[in-house]
């Protein structure tokens, strides 16, 4: 009877052995997933955000470059393009400088040709020196002929022309000095060469001819006498 008791009890300890088995591998494949959860949540929350930082810091030092890159090339360009407004100031200041100092110096020489051919009349008109009227208005045409004021220059050089008339030639000797010579004839070479500059020389070649001719014959002088050797003193 005992027998048959525990043969009959042996399927119902089997069956509960199954399921203890059962049990354990669930519980061991929970135990399994939760390491596994805790394993990659530890990934997840320590190793990810050494990712991201990396990820970002090496982005960061992509921008930054850019950014620097993209920075100096607006400050070439700013510097490159202030640079060219600079000269380009630069040069129209000069421009206009340049234009300034030639308004400047027309108009002085065109003071100094009225303030000589001023003179030249008064002298004439006062009943001074005949060579000094000649001289005012030689020196007037030497501004005129620089400032290419051909009409003016041509009315002054027929009035030097009508002065040179009236005076004695070859003027008397010693009134003239050497240097009074040399800056007349400066101021004629003057005409002279400001027209072939100008390449209007052979309207005035007449002219000119006609009072460097003059000046030619003015100023010769009768040379000295020689001076008689010394005499020899007898000797004792």
């Amino acid at each position: 009877m005992f027998d048959f008791i525990a043969q009959a009890a042996e399927p119902v300890i089997t069956g509960l052995d199954v399921v203890k088995t059962v049990d354990a591998f669930y519980q061991n494949a929970w135990l399994m997933l939760f390491g596994m959860v805790v394993l990659f949540g530890s990934i997840i929350g320590i190793v990810m955000p050494l990712i991201i930082q990396r990820i970002q810091s090496s982005s960061f030092d992509k921008t930054e470059k850019r950014l620097k890159d993209e920075i100096e090339q607006i400050k070439n360009e700013t510097q490159g393009s202030i640079q060219g407004e600079v000269e380009a100031l630069t040069s129209k200041f000069d421009e206009i400088q340049k234009n300034m100092e030639k308004q400047i110096d027309k108009r002085a020489r065109l003071n100094r040709a009225e303030f000589y051919s001023q003179m030249a009349t008064s002298f004439t008109l006062g009943g001074g020196k005949k060579l000094d009227t000649f001289i005012f208005h030689i020196t007037s045409a030497k501004e005129l002929a620089t400032l290419k004021d051909y009409g003016l220059l041509t009315k002054e050089l027929d009035r030097a022309i009508s002065a040179k008339g009236r005076i004695c030639v070859p003027y008397p000797k010693g009134l003239v000095n050497k240097e009074f010579q040399t800056r007349l004839l400066k101021q004629i070479n003057g005409i002279r060469e400001a027209l072939v500059d100008q390449g209007v020389i052979s309207k005035y070649s007449e002219q000119l001819g006609n009072i460097e001719d003059f000046y030619k014959k003015l100023f010769v002088t009768v040379a000295d006498e020689p001076e008689s050797p010394p005499k020899e003193t007898k000797q004792a």
